[in-house]
């Protein structure tokens, strides 16, 4: 994060992960952004422990079905190790 969700506070360590896993949709795209919509319309963050430092690390990939859907799905890490995985539902279209 370049700054804080919050002008003058700092962000927790939650807070942190949470927008470092809103990103997995965006950065595992496989289809082109010219051709083709995908909107994640929710997000799921589950967490085996809380998050060490300010370090996040996903790793995404994204599932597509012939009928419109696909799922973002993100390992996320922080300097410890695996913290929790995210998933986010998407919508799918041509443009």
């Amino acid at each position: 994060m370049n700054l804080p969700l919050v002008m003058g506070h700092t962000p927790s360590p939650y807070q942190r992960v949470a927008v470092d896993a809103d990103l997995g949709n965006g950065i595992s795209a496989i289809l082109d952004l010219s051709t083709h919509v995908f909107v994640n319309f929710d997000l799921t963050i589950n967490l085996l422990r809380k998050p060490v430092g300010e370090w996040v690390c996903l790793d995404a990939r994204t599932h597509l079905s012939s009928h419109g859907g696909g799922l973002a799905e993100s390992s996320l890490y922080d300097e410890q190790g695996l913290i929790g995985r995210a998933t986010q539902s998407l919508f799918v279209s041509k443009r």
